[in-house]
C-alpha cells in the first residue's frame, strides 16, 4: 500500500472506513493483513454446510451475500475455495485446509468472547452421547461437574450417529468402539465387561450358587446391539442356544429395566449397568464374565483441547473414571 493512500486511510473516521470493507479494504486489519472477519465467518458456514444457502439461512444473511463475502475472500486471498457446478458447491483442496483452520479460529475467539462476558465467564460445552451411555453411566453422575464448573452450562446430545463437530453443534463427543480417530484428539476412557445379572427377587429364588441349567427355566432378556452374552454363556460351559428364546430389546436401558423389573435373567455391560449393580437395583449372578471387544473414547477436534471448558470436562471425566 502506498504512503499516500496509508495516510488518506488515517484520516478516514469510522463511518467511511465501513464503507471502504466490503470492495477490500480491512482497516481493523492492515498492519496483518488479514482478510475481514466477515469474510471467513461466511466462508466458515459454507464450508461446514456445503451451502451458500444454508449458510445465509444459519447467519441470517441472504445467499447473494454469503457468495460477494466468499467471492472477496477468494480474491483477497488469490485461491479458489470452492468449485461452483449446478448451483452445487465443493471444497478444493485449499478450501479444506483453510475451513478447518478458520473453524478452529473462530472457535478459539468464541471461547475468548465467553470468559471476557461479565457474568463471571459462563458458558457452556455441548457432549454428544450414545443414548445408553447418556441415560446412565453419564447420567447418574453429570451432576457432579456442575457442583465443581458452576459456570459452565452442560448439553448432552444424545445419539448413535457419527459425530460431525462442524455440523451438530457439539464440542465434544464419548464414542463407543476400537478408537484410531487420528483427526481428532482422542482418550480411552473405560473398557466394558459383561456380566450374567438378575433381579434382587431372581437371584434370591435361585439361590446361591445357581447353575446353567437352572437359568434354562427363567426368561432372558436380550440387548440386540451385542451378541456377547452368547461367549458369556459359552464361558460357562453352556450352550448359546439353550438361551436364544425371551425378550429382545433394541436399547440397553429398555432391556436392563425388563431385568430389574423381574422380567429375566440377561448379560449386561458394567459400564451402563453399574448404577444398578451398586444400588442392588440388579445382582450379579456367580458367573464368569467376559471383557468386550471396545472401549469408551473421548474425542473432540485437536484444535480445541486446550480449551479451559474441555480441560475441565476432560479433568472431570479422569476423576470419575478413577473412582467407576
Amino acid at each position: 500500500m502506498s504512503r499516500s493512500l496509508q495516510t488518506r486511510l488515517k484520516h478516514l473516521g469510522p463511518n467511511e472506513l465501513s464503507k471502504l470493507e466490503p470492495v477490500g479494504f480491512d482497516s481493523n486489519r492492515m498492519r496483518r493483513s488479514l482478510p475481514p472477519l466477515q469474510t471467513l465467518v461466511a466462508f466458515e458456514a459454507a464450508a461446514r454446510l456445503r451451502s451458500f444457502t444454508l449458510a445465509a439461512s444459519e447467519l441470517n444473511l441472504t445467499q447473494p451475500a454469503i457468495s460477494q463475502q466468499v467471492k472477496l475472500l477468494e480474491t483477497r486471498l488469490g485461491v479458489a475455495l470452492f468449485r461452483r457446478s449446478n448451483n452445487q458447491i465443493v471444497l478444493t483442496e485449499q478450501g479444506e485446509y483453510f475451513s478447518e483452520t478458520v473453524g478452529e479460529m473462530l472457535d478459539h475467539l468464541s471461547e475468548s468472547v465467553h470468559e471476557l462476558r461479565p457474568e463471571g465467564g459462563r458458558t457452556s460445552l455441548t457432549v454428544s452421547l450414545l443414548p445408553s451411555f447418556a441415560s446412565t453411566w453419564f447420567a447418574t453422575r453429570s451432576g457432579r461437574f456442575t457442583a465443581h464448573n458452576p459456570t459452565i452450562d452442560l448439553i448432552a446430545l444424545s445419539t448413535v450417529a457419527r459425530t460431525e463437530f462442524g455440523q451438530e453443534g457439539a464440542d465434544v463427543a464419548i464414542r463407543w468402539g476400537s478408537g484410531g480417530s487420528s483427526d481428532l484428539y482422542e482418550e480411552k476412557l473405560l473398557e466394558e465387561t459383561h456380566l450374567l445379572v438378575a433381579s434382587t427377587q431372581i437371584a434370591t429364588s435361585l439361590g446361591e450358587a445357581p447353575s446353567l441349567e437352572d437359568l434354562k427355566g427363567v426368561p432372558f432378556v436380550h440387548d440386540t446391539n451385542f451378541s456377547e452374552w452368547r461367549a458369556v454363556i459359552e464361558s460357562n460351559g453352556g450352550n448359546p442356544d439353550d438361551f436364544d428364546r425371551g425378550q429382545y430389546f433394541g436399547d440397553a436401558s429398555a432391556s436392563l429395566t425388563a431385568i430389574v423389573s423381574g422380567h429375566g435373567v440377561g448379560v449386561v455391560r458394567d459400564v451402563v449397568a453399574g448404577h444398578l449393580l451398586k444400588t442392588g437395583q440388579l445382582v450379579r449372578l456367580p458367573f464368569k464374565s467376559v471383557k468386550g471387544p471396545h472401549s469408551y473414547f473421548f474425542l473432540c477436534p485437536k484444535g480445541r483441547i486446550d480449551q479451559p471448558r474441555v480441560q475441565a470436562f476432560l479433568s472431570w471425566l479422569r476423576s470419575e473414571v478413577q473412582y467407576a
